[in-house]
């Protein structure tokens, strides 16, 4: 939604808290203590993110088990940020945010994107995707550059030292799931057994699956429990072998996925790659943002490990 319709549907604190609550409890409030349900539950005047028991006389926070727990922070900036979050297709930085929200520091910006990104992080994808498929690799890191005295540029592509990212990608509705490829035990990246287990995680029996070349996708043709139909295409050779055999699907979301790297975050460290690729990932699955908006506040809201 756009800032009109985001401050016409949120015009006070009171709205944003009462949005969040009834996201949260689609059967009437529930007390954690006594069990007690709706109508003998209301809010507290002095805050309205407390409810009040008026069976077992305790106090709560609505908030409990939310990525919202532990924030000092109005939830209506909180609403806005995922809203700001999701409308931006190629990311949107912490300092910006920071600028948007008019917040203090930069720290509470990025802790905000941090627990977003958690919530994105946690939208089930097993066993999805079907029928056809695409699956290929990125790699995401800096610019290979020349070492002092060094006359050879580092590798690109693959063999190179970057961090490497596999899709795979659905073709007729155009979801993607997306997994940070580190080392296994031995030091291996992209080994045909890594390939096969992200394969695993989110198709479903007899899919068809298009890859390029890579010999690790040659565990495809071997015998598999889910009896895979794999399609090669030669990237040396052509891009398409006609009839809808490619895999330009999911390199299209590479590219959307890489100029939100240089653009907008300039630098992912490996150890925090995947929460920026699930991110980018969600918004490829949700592109209407009024639906995405609630679906996304039902997944903050259902983050009870969330800390940041």
């Amino acid at each position: 939604m756009n800032q009109f319709e985001f401050f016409e549907k949120f015009p006070t604190e009171d709205n944003a808290i009462d949005f969040i609550v009834e996201t949260k409890y689609k059967d009437g409030y529930v007390c954690p203590k006594c069990g007690c349900v709706h109508h003998r539950i209301y809010h507290q005047k002095y805050n309205h993110r407390y409810l009040y028991c008026n069976n077992c006389k305790s106090e709560f926070s609505a908030l409990t088990g939310t990525i919202f727990e532990h924030t000092h922070l109005d939830l209506r900036m909180w609403l806005f940020a995922i809203n700001l979050v999701l409308i931006a297709r190629k990311g949107i930085s912490g300092l910006q945010l920071q600028r948007e929200l008019g917040m203090v520091s930069y720290k509470g910006a990025f802790r905000m994107l941090k627990l977003i990104r958690y919530a994105m992080g946690t939208e089930a994808h097993k066993d999805t995707f079907e029928a056809i498929v695409e699956i290929d690799e990125t790699y995401v890191g800096g610019k290979p550059r020349k070492r002092n005295g060094e006359k050879k540029k580092s590798k690109r592509g693959r063999g190179t030292s970057k961090t490497p990212v596999v899709g795979v990608v659905e073709r007729s509705s155009g979801r993607i799931y997306a997994k940070v490829a580190l080392p296994n035990k031995e030091g291996k990246k992209l080994s045909g057994k890594q390939l096969l287990s992200i394969l695993d995680e989110v198709c479903k029996s007899n899919t068809t699956v298009m890859t390029d070349q890579l010999s690790s996708y040659g565990i495809l043709d071997g015998k598999s429990d889910r009896k895979y139909i794999h399609i090669k295409i030669d990237h040396s050779m052509t891009y398409s072998l006609g009839d809808g055999k490619h895999t330009n699907t999911i390199e299209s979301c590479w590219a959307i996925l890489k100029r939100g790297v240089y653009g907008i975050y300039h630098h992912i460290s490996a150890r925090h790659l995947q929460e920026y690729v699930d991110e980018f990932c969600y918004r490829l699955n949700h592109r209407d943002v009024g639906r995405a908006f609630k679906h996304l506040l039902g997944l903050g809201i259902g983050c009870v490990c969330a800390r940041a």
